[in-house]
């Protein structure tokens, strides 16, 4: 087969039309303006813009009844940058850090990079399984070793979609207590809902320094925006800024951006997720007409991927290599897995194209999975 166009399901990429061109346009005047000359010209520093960090405090407060201080967060070079951040200040080599079996690619090559001792945690709709982990922080704990932390996306999860329970977020902070180490809760799906809301986030009700929070604006703003955030008390932010170098994120976005949110952001994320889910719903659609007997797709109540399932006997090489033929572009389960586990899985990320881009893409995939 030989491809006239790609149809690009790869990515964690919002809508391009629902980037807020004209709103920003408008921002970046008034921002300007108001900080002048001597504000870009000065270095940002560690916890970066101020005016960024409050837009940042605001979000948390209203979507997890929490108030958390600006000088608690810092504005990172998107969330990606804070993973690294923690992974220098808490891991050496051959350190133990605990995660979703099947988890966010990006976390996965730091925590390789770093060389850590990764522990996967198998994952269901409820989002991590908690009983497994008591088991596994225990079998740590009696060979006399200790996690750094433990990564987990708990929100419309990574690839999977899933959303971690109530009760199950209860326990994990329980655990995190007894067994004395730190969670990494990545948020960074955590405003893209289209059914449900999300509960508390484990920041708002664990003891102080239980939790580093991740946020980021790349998800419903666009990922180019590189801007992201960490939320955590002073002494573990000294212990995570300490490993930063960079002079800090940049100005001249964080103003523009942070006084576009500062009247905007609840309605820009209203209409960001209207469109969305719409995606979701037209790749939904397709997948039922065209592979109702083969696929299988939990329906996503959130976030920007599905976690599409094939037979067990399909012959994952031979696939990738008629996707890549055709022109239909996406991520193959293995690449999320701690252990690169070959898994019958691929994961379309439904927010970039276009509607009709989605039905001819999914219209290939049907046939790239028959053939193989």
């Amino acid at each position: 087969m030989t491809a006239h166009r790609e149809y690009n399901f790869t990515g964690g990429m919002p809508d391009p039309a629902s980037f807020p061109i004209e709103g920003l346009v408008k921002s970046a005047v008034r921002a300007l303006r108001r900080v002048g000359g001597d504000g870009f010209v000065r270095y940002p520093g560690d916890h970066g813009d101020l005016n960024l960090r409050e837009v940042a405090a605001v979000r948390f407060l209203r979507s997890h009844g929490a108030s958390v201080s600006p000088s608690d967060i810092a504005i990172t070079n998107g969330s990606m940058q804070a993973i690294d951040l923690i992974c220098r200040a808490y891991v050496r080599p051959g350190d133990i850090v605990v995660t979703e079996e099947l988890a966010y690619v990006g976390t996965l090559g730091a925590l390789r990079h770093y060389g850590t001792n990764m522990v996967g945690i198998p994952v269901d709709k409820d989002g991590m399984d908690v009983e497994v982990l008591e088991r596994r922080l225990a079998e740590i704990r009696d060979n006399g070793g200790r996690p750094a932390f433990i990564y987990t996306i708990p929100v419309n999860q990574n690839p999977t979609g899933a959303q971690l329970s109530v009760e199950r977020k209860a326990r994990l902070i329980e655990l995190a207590e007894e067994f004395e180490t730190l969670i990494v809760e990545d948020e960074c799906y955590g405003d893209i809902f289209f059914e449900a809301t999300g509960s508390l986030a484990m920041y708002a009700t664990a003891t102080p320094g239980r939790v580093a929070y991740l946020g980021t604006f790349s998800k419903t703003i666009g990922p180019g925006m590189r801007l992201g955030y960490v939320i955590a008390p002073q002494a573990t932010m000294l212990r995570i800024l300490a490993q930063r170098y960079d002079g800090g994120t940049s100005t001249f976005a964080s103003v523009i951006l942070a006084d576009y949110l500062r009247d905007n952001m609840w309605e820009h994320i209203a209409e960001t997720n209207d469109v969305v889910r719409r995606k979701r719903d037209v790749l939904l659609e397709s997948l039922r007409a065209e592979l109702s007997d083969l696929a299988r797709c939990r329906r996503p109540t959130g976030g920007l991927f599905a976690w599409i399932g094939l037979p067990a006997s399909i012959n994952m090489d031979r696939l990738m290599a008629s996707f890549s033929a055709c022109g239909v572009m996406c991520t193959r389960g293995r690449d999320f897995h701690v252990d690169s586990k070959d898994v019958s899985y691929v994961r379309f990320s439904y927010a970039y194209p276009t509607h009709d881009d989605i039905r001819e893409g999914v219209r290939l995939f049907g046939d790239c999975v028959r053939a193989a």
